[in-house]
């Protein structure tokens, strides 16, 4: 068995990996064109100008080449065998005894470098640039400087406690937290705890100036403490996930937050949705370039280039809108969201396969 890819991979994979990079950039570069001509709709406003339209836009370049590259390996696929077709190069491989799902196959095998490439653009890259673009035009439009993990009005829930948080930061404080504990078999609260701040210290929060109701059948009592340790276990790094849309958040993000939910009896579907999808999104790009493979075989020559690219487009938002259409269903019917994520892929696979057997 050869790991290695041969000089007839290597080749084809060359140009579908060229193509593909050739259609991020050209996608990327209409993105940011559009979106700087929004931005200025914003120069004179307090101190944003030019330059720091370019700056803001060009921080989003990462994000838009995250987000288009699922679309650019289609048409990149499409495009580089294709030409690959009309210089009758295929149909040379094909009489040397290369079967069409070997040269697909090498398509995939050169261009899984730039996959996970992109994966990592994903994780480590994009949130950072996004805020920075957040970032640059609040302190331009507005004046105001905004730290990356700070946000507010957050609950969280630990057993029979329910803690809301005005203000959280990743650098471990908390400001103005109250804790309600409820008594399940009882199905009332027992007590209100409200604290004026909190430090996360040795694994540890420490909450300061604390004032405390106990309910019972008379009313309630109030003691005041100074310092005290509440059960309190979600960690700092977690509140920047409560501030972004699950979509903004990292595969390791979601994947943390989702088991911090699930210790709590919380509902974690639509944060498991979007782990699936990010986490299956390499096997998604690979059915797009199997998909886009099969207009420039068979009978699909006869078409010109621009009717393949076209076809193989249409052929890429029909999967789109399927993944899309069939994965919510996970939310609405309560089926396993790594089943919706993946049939429509597996689906679409099977089919490109089938479709390129019968060229």
């Amino acid at each position: 068995m050869r790991f290695y890819p041969s000089i007839v991979e290597r080749y084809v994979g060359r140009q579908v990996t060229m193509w593909i990079i050739y259609v991020s950039l050209f996608l990327c570069l209409i993105s940011w064109l559009i979106k700087f001509m929004e931005q200025l709709r914003n120069v004179g406003t307090g101190t944003f100008t030019v330059l720091t339209a370019v700056e803001a836009v060009t921080m989003q370049i990462p994000h838009n080449f995250y987000i288009f590259f699922p679309l650019s390996a289609l048409m990149g696929t499409v495009v580089a065998l294709c030409l690959m077709s009309s210089r009758s190069e295929l149909v040379v491989l094909q009489s040397c005894g290369v079967s069409k799902l070997k040269i697909v196959t090498a398509s995939v095998k050169m261009a899984v470098p730039l996959m996970l490439f992109v994966i990592l653009l994903g994780e480590f890259v994009v949130p950072y640039t996004q805020f920075k673009y957040d970032e640059i035009r609040a302190k331009a439009i507005k004046g105001v400087s905004i730290s990356a993990g700070v946000t507010g009005n957050l609950w969280a829930r630990e057993n029979n406690d329910f803690f809301f948080m005005s203000q959280a930061s990743i650098e471990g404080e908390l400001r103005n937290v109250e804790k309600y504990t409820f008594d399940p078999e009882a199905r009332k609260m027992v007590s209100h705890s409200m604290a004026e701040s909190a430090r996360f210290e040795n694994g540890k929060w420490l909450f300061y100036n604390i004032t405390r109701r106990v309910f019972n059948d008379e009313g309630f009592s109030v003691e005041k403490t100074d310092t005290e340790q509440w059960p309190l276990t979600i960690t700092p790094d977690k509140f920047k996930v409560f501030s972004n849309s699950p979509d903004e958040l990292s595969i390791h993000g979601l994947y943390s937050y989702i088991k911090y939910l699930k210790k709590n009896q919380l509902k974690a579907d639509r944060f498991e949705l979007e782990f699936w999808r990010k986490t299956l999104s390499p096997f998604a790009v690979i059915t797009m370039i199997f998909l886009a493979s099969t207009v420039a075989f068979g009978s699909m020559r006869s078409l010109s280039l621009s009717s393949r690219i076209v076809l193989g487009i249409v052929y890429g938002f029909v999967f789109y809108v399927a993944n899309q259409t069939f994965s919510p269903m996970s939310l609405v019917f309560g089926i396993q969201p790594f089943i919706c994520v993946i049939l429509p892929s597996l689906l679409f696979f099977c089919i490109a396969v089938f479709m390129l057997r019968r060229r």
